[in-house]
């Protein structure tokens, strides 16, 4: 999205004036499946506009995404309508990175500040749809007052770090930060940040969790959900007895990530919490009773 609004621009269209053109009626995300008509229209190669946008498709009967080579299952963890920036970014590159579009980014792991999803002119959520990547819907430069550096050790920051790792191509060696558990660092992205979501989404023992209710949640909220996840897992690296954890874990993510993975090391790790932290054996055979990942249509490439 954030490459189709720079295109636009340079060609002193908007946004919903280069859709138009391609031949969409209405504003949306746009998805690889779209790929053609904007190849056509920009004169670029129809490969590398597919490589930019978003694959959808199903898995296990929902919905799934493929985002510069990471599969998301849990799609709600992507943030695809209500953008977020690193302000200081987009002033000194002029574009959009495609880690802002996961919701645990939450830092930018280079300037170790908060991301930005609203206007400090207008206090309006960012829309893709604005005149400029630099610029909001309102007219007003994007800028932000008082902001400061974390310090590189804060959790938050650590989580942006590794997920900026998968989306540069490689996976990041969580082991190598202390006294974190050392199968981290096998886990897919779907599954680190469904990891983190199920550990720091409660703030309190016991506590119910809304799963359809933290789309819409800030991104302060997500910045301390990281910050007590990778205070947990810390907790659960060096405990004895981890079950003293259980209240403070959200049962149900784990147990839909054993029922329903993208990798058979994220299975493998969840069904591992569950026995440790609750108690729980969850009999789940990867791939069971389901169309495989790999004889999804969307993922072999196909058009």
């Amino acid at each position: 999205m954030g490459f189709l609004l720079r295109c636009a621009t340079a060609n002193g269209l908007s946004l919903h004036g280069l859709r138009d053109l391609a031949g969409f009626s209405s504003p949306r995300v746009f998805w690889r499946s779209d790929a053609r008509q904007f190849a056509r229209l920009l004169e670029t190669p129809e490969a590398e506009m597919e490589g930019l946008l978003i694959d959808k498709g199903k898995y296990m009967g929902e919905p799934a995404y493929r985002l510069q080579g990471q599969m998301f299952y849990r799609t709600e963890l992507l943030r695809l309508k209500r953008p977020q920036i690193c302000v200081d970014c987009i002033h000194r590159t002029g574009y959009c990175q495609t880690t802002w579009d996961c919701r645990l980014y939450t830092v930018c792991h280079i300037h170790r500040k908060p991301m930005v999803e609203r206007c400090e002119s207008c206090d309006a959520p960012l829309r893709w749809y604005r005149p400029a990547v630099d610029v909001c819907q309102c007219g007003a430069y994007f800028r932000v007052s008082g902001g400061h550096c974390l310090d590189p050790g804060r959790e938050e920051v650590r989580v942006s770090t590794w997920i900026a790792e998968y989306f540069a191509g490689h996976k990041p060696n969580i082991s190598d930060d202390q006294g974190l558990p050392d199968w981290m660092s096998a886990l897919s992205l779907d599954g680190l940040c469904t990891l983190i979501r199920a550990m720091g989404s409660q703030v309190a023992g016991h506590q119910r969790v809304l799963r359809s209710r933290q789309a819409d949640e800030s991104v302060k909220f997500w910045m301390d959900v990281c910050v007590r996840a990778v205070q947990r897992l810390t907790t659960f690296a060096r405990s004895a007895d981890p079950t003293e954890l259980a209240p403070l874990v959200w049962e149900g993510a784990l147990e839909g990530w054993a029922l329903s993975s993208v990798a058979q090391t994220d299975q493998q790790v969840a069904l591992k919490l569950l026995r440790e932290i609750f108690g729980v054996e969850i009999l789940a055979h990867f791939g069971s009773q389901r169309s495989a990942l790999c004889q999804m249509r969307l993922f072999e490439g196909e058009r």
